[in-house]
């Protein structure tokens, strides 16, 4: 091919060429400098940050017979033979494709055979970490004791997967992420090497799009610069439009527009970037980013501009903005909009939720609070046990008003009627404990009974029932499994919290879902999935608890009137009354 990639084009060919490695390209000149070359080496870090290059700069410098300074001098017979593809000195492994026992025989029975260009032969293994169990054993004494001529380098984004026997036997170097100013820095010099103009907003966003790594940075640099127009100037407005993502004028509209609690100007702007055809999952994290310079803004204040590396203009807009909130509320803020966006991954109504998710921040005042309760299912559970009804009988049901009903407040809690408290909005169930709470309009439904049984529906004295304790038990041994495998995995715990938790007994823990909920079921209710949680509530809680995953509405076609009405009403709060006509009789 004629072309090469910018990534490619500008591959560091020396130590000094390196972008953000200092410490580590020092480390590894010395070591040439001074004939201290270890065996075995192993670079470690995130992606585009230089790991291959420094190895095969490494390979190519121990090799060169004219070093300067730890460098190759990339003029000899040897570095312009190294330069060029299928050099029997250098071999370059992809761990990814040759993960199996027999490609590391191959290289044991290779590796036993003298250079034929430098003084070493050179194996750099790219992504080691997907070799399998048994080729890293087969690894094992070859990484020890090579031969006097030969040199590992190992490189892999997820260190973490190798053996510790194999990261015992390298020269370990964490390669750090690189400086969005760095990655500036270099855009610059390419592109004025290309004779390509751009903002310095522009730069800036690249390197932010591109997460430390210059590898993605100069891949969407690639892109960006075939938008030049006749002049070589590449306009901010062409990258936005390319990239799909909002400016941030219109979001710093958005955010005002929601701390000013101007739902209909949130809506506007939300229909306008969308008709630009910007992305909802792009535009939930420069929401983030935004609310995040905020937040920094607010606390640390003029450092805040060195801490974020912003302009001016926008340190302005995030100091214009942060003396409208206070700490809480960002923080607040930020952690549903993290929630809201997590949510993205698993619907196809991304741009649904994105609304729903702002105009809950923009109204959330507004919004009635409603303390939650912890005992939903437990208390159904116990009206269940206390009411055995006969799966014949159908019962009649009407509603009454508040002002009608008997007052019986003090009544047992043994009748056969039933008073139901409905909620209009239901918070998380995790939620921190609210100030305020508004109640809605009480409303009551009478079920009554058949004469025959409401005799049977009276509970006998000895009758077992669930303890306040158990039930709160119950509702924290599901919190703590919660928030443990949400530290994991956040998928996995965001299905597992639309189940409701019962304990059985001391130890069972039942996870009940509903038919609505029966794809979070399928998913939760996997034998291996039902053992990591008994081991996590085991290590946390010190007792061992069985956990059963059950579907709750699976039979809901055979029940009665009654029980159909229990679970459709699906509320926490029940008593059982007397109608006014048993309590004459």
């Amino acid at each position: 091919m004629s072309y090469l990639a910018l990534y490619r084009k500008y591959r560091p060919q020396t130590f000094d060429e390196v972008v953000g490695q200092d410490s580590i390209t020092r480390i590894l000149k010395n070591q040439i400098k001074y004939n201290r070359i270890g065996h075995a080496y192993l670079f470690s870090g995130i992606r585009g940050t230089g790991k291959t290059s420094m190895a095969k700069i490494f390979a190519k410098a121990i090799n060169c017979p004219n070093g300067i300074d730890g460098n190759p001098c990339n003029q000899c017979d040897v570095c312009l033979k190294i330069d060029r593809p299928g050099v029997m000195d250098i071999i370059e492994i992809d761990g990814a494709s040759n993960r199996g026992v027999d490609e590391i025989r191959e290289i044991r029975e290779r590796i036993k055979y003298p250079p034929t260009v430098g003084k070493y032969k050179v194996y750099i293994i790219d992504e080691v970490h997907m070799l399998t169990k048994e080729a890293f054993n087969a690894l094992l004494k070859t990484l020890e004791e090579p031969p006097e001529h030969a040199v590992f380098i190992l490189a892999t984004t997820e260190p973490n997967k190798c053996p510790v026997t194999i990261l015992s036997r390298c020269q370990r170097y964490e390669i750090r992420p690189i400086p969005k100013a760095l990655i500036i820095k270099q855009m610059k010099k390419i592109c004025q090497d290309l004779q390509v103009k751009m903002s310095e907003e522009s730069f800036d966003f690249i390197a932010t799009r591109g997460e430390n790594s210059m590898r993605d940075s100069l891949s969407l640099l690639d892109q960006i610069i075939d938008l030049q127009d006749e002049t070589g100037n590449v306009a901010f407005c062409d990258l936005l439009a390319f990239t799909g993502m909002a400016d941030k004028q219109s979001i710093f509209d958005l955010v005002e527009r929601v701390i000013s609690h101007d739902s209909a100007g949130v809506l506007t702007c939300l229909r306008e970037l969308v008709s630009n055809g910007k992305d909802n999952i792009l535009l939930m994290d420069q929401l983030i980013e935004y609310m995040r310079g905020i937040l920094i803004t607010k606390t640390a204040n003029e450092t805040a501009k060195e801490i974020l590396l912003c302009t001016i203009e926008d340190f302005e807009a995030y100091e214009k903005l942060s003396e409208q909130l206070t700490f809480e509320q960002l923080y607040q803020m930020i952690s549903q909009l993290i929630d809201e966006k997590n949510k993205l991954k698993y619907s196809s109504l991304q741009g649904i939720i994105v609304e729903m998710a702002i105009l809950k921040l923009c109204l959330g005042k507004q919004m009635p609070i409603l303390v939650p309760r912890a005992e939903t299912v437990s208390q159904k559970k116990e009206i269940r046990s206390l009411l055995p009804i006969d799966p014949q009988s159908r019962a009649a049901i009407k509603t009454v008003p508040p002002e009608k009903l008997p007052q019986q407040q003090n009544q047992p809690f043994e009748h056969s009627l039933f008073e139901t408290e409905f909620e209009e909005q239901e918070e998380e169930r995790f939620a921190p404990g609210v100030e305020t709470c508004e109640a809605p309009p009480e409303r009551k439904v009478m079920v009554e009974l058949p004469d025959q049984e409401k005799t049977a529906s009276q509970p006998s004295a000895d009758k077992k029932v669930k303890t306040g304790s158990s039930r709160h038990d119950g509702m924290r041994f599901f919190k703590i499994l919660c928030d443990e495998i949400g530290k994991t995995n956040s998928g996995q715990a965001m299905f597992l919290k639309r189940g409701e938790p019962v304990l059985e007994d001391e130890g069972h823990l039942s996870i009940f879902y509903s038919v609505e909920n029966k794809n979070f079921y399928q998913f939760v209710n996997k034998p291996e999935l039902i053992k990591g949680f008994e081991t996590v509530l085991l290590q946390k809680t010190g007792t061992p608890i069985t956990v059963a995953i059950k579907l709750e509405e699976e039979n809901f076609n055979e029940l009665d009137l009654v029980e159909k009405t229990l679970r459709i009403v699906n509320d926490e709060a029940v008593k059982i009354i007397k109608t006014e006509d048993e309590l004459k009789n």
